[in-house]
């Protein structure tokens, strides 16, 4: 009976340490620690989605370099990765995005700027700041324009996307 009682108390107190917390709160050792990306959608200047590799002219994964500059001049290449369109139910999202969770992480170290280049155009300058304890960016520029984050269904699904539209 004793045995029964302390593996029951172990349990117990197990299931009680390794909850969720609301937002704002923090995470038990238990539960990974992640953060929702910054995602860019390329369009092209009549709106086609300059990811697909079904509309000509696509930015392919090679064609795509997102980085920050060291203190040397060097570029330090950032991970990304390329999702495709989706749709859950009802709710459809008919563009490829660039997802990002590095330049989140690192948004809230001193380095702001960072380095989109698509294929043989120039270099987008990307500035951004971000809430600290929220994983949400509260002001993104490109090229020193001031951008706002979409709107509608997809901040269902994640926070932080921006439009880029390319000429």
């Amino acid at each position: 009976m004793k045995k029964f009682l302390i593996i029951l108390s172990v349990i117990f107190i197990a299931n009680l340490g390794c909850k969720k917390l609301d937002k704002g709160d923090r995470l038990c050792g238990c539960s990974p620690a992640t953060q929702p990306p910054l995602t860019f959608v390329i369009k092209g200047a009549n709106g086609t989605d300059l990811l697909n590799p079904a509309t000509v002219g696509y930015f392919s994964n090679n064609d795509i370099k997102l980085y920050q500059l060291e203190e040397n001049g060097a570029q330090k290449q950032l991970n990304f990765f390329v999702r495709p369109n989706f749709s859950n139910g009802v709710d459809k999202f008919d563009f490829y995005q660039i997802h990002s969770a590095e330049i989140m992480r690192l948004a809230i170290s001193l380095t702001k700027d960072f380095y989109l280049k698509l294929g043989d155009k120039e270099p987008l300058k990307i500035n951004l700041e971000r809430v600290k304890d929220d994983f949400k960016v509260s002001k993104l520029t490109i090229n020193g324009v001031e951008k706002t984050a979409e709107t509608g269904i997809i901040t269902k699904y994640m926070p932080n996307v921006y439009v880029i539209e390319i000429p």
